[in-house]
């Protein structure tokens, strides 16, 4: 399993800050199903700390629960 952290194109982490996954390769556009209500998709990812894990830059996708 990979540990990624989850922020929004600011910096500022989202919830949950972190995720995991089996996935190491992440891409722009990539989608990632949180939940059956919420679907957050990858803008970029940022790997600038050595001393922490790479960051997905997120955001929610339309019609996801945070969204409404």
């Amino acid at each position: 399993m990979y540990h990624f952290r989850l922020q929004r194109t600011d910096g500022i982490p989202v919830d949950p800050p972190t995720f995991r996954s089996s996935t190491l390769n992440w891409r722009q556009s990539d989608k990632i199903y949180l939940t059956v209500e919420r679907t957050l998709r990858v803008l970029g990812i940022r790997d600038d700390d050595a001393d922490q894990p790479p960051a997905l830059v997120i955001e929610d996708l339309p019609g996801s629960a945070t969204n409404r």
